[in-house]
């Protein structure tokens, strides 16, 4: 398997860990609010059109978002989810790393990266702390006419927030769509709450910016309008 994507793999002991961690729904009880993020685009794309786009740009195993990839088993990568499936999204430190290194820096800094002990620790840190786990939980590509396109993963434990992500894609007149992101969390304790609020709720409207856009690149469509401010590019 090619190097570049042997990042995105995750590997038999860790996918086995995968499908034994449980899922992390709000508890509205709990001392920390439950919060809902709520964001929508309209793309000048049909929207049967653009939802396959965005899963193909979903499920591209060379695909990133700014610093965030998608990590799967090796036998799903690049294949179409499937409800019930499990999967990883990670930070990238290596990528973080060699961000904005000149060329005789970056390489050298990227050999260095490369090496099976330091990768292996990257891997377990990354792994450990700077990743969400989560599983579809609805999946419906190929909606009767005139209904929504729908996606719903909900979050596993080794995750910093509880809760769920959906995306709805639906008609919406002259040939366009509209994409709604409902994102319904709960940090899992006080120091998620801290961190996640200070930085990682803008990744996250940063990683659905960027998804929603390069679907609409792949179809050569524009994005008419959106909630989520470019400058999140």
């Amino acid at each position: 398997m090619d190097e570049e994507l042997m990042v995105r793999v995750i590997p038999p002991p860790a996918t086995k860990k995968l499908e034994n961690r449980r899922r992390l729904p709000v508890e509205p009880a709990r001392s920390i609010a439950v919060k809902r993020d709520v964001h929508e685009f309209v793309v000048a794309a049909d929207a049967g059109r653009f939802a396959a786009a965005f899963k193909d740009v979903m499920t591209d195993p060379a695909g990133m978002f700014g610093l965030i990839r998608v990590k799967r088993p090796a036998d799903r990568l690049g294949r179409d989810f499937d409800v019930g499936e499990r999967f990883q999204g990670c930070y990238s430190i290596a990528g973080a790393l060699l961000n904005g290194r000149g060329r005789f820096l970056g390489r050298a800094l990227g050999w260095l990266l490369a090496l099976p002990p330091l990768r292996w620790l990257i891997t377990l840190v990354e792994d450990a702390m700077l990743s969400d786990y989560a599983v579809i939980d609805e999946l419906v590509l190929a909606p009767p006419p005139g209904e929504m396109h729908r996606l719903k993963y909900s979050y596993l434990d080794g995750t910093p927030i509880r809760g769920c992500s959906r995306f709805h894609i639906e008609p919406a007149g002259d040939g366009r769509c509209r994409v709604t992101q409902i994102f319904e969390y709960q940090e899992v304790n006080a120091i998620a709450l801290g961190t996640f609020q200070r930085f990682g709720l803008k990744m996250h409207d940063q990683v659905v910016h960027m998804q929603i856009h390069q679907a609409a690149a792949r179809v050569g469509a524009t994005v008419v309008s959106g909630t989520i401010p470019q400058a999140y590019a």
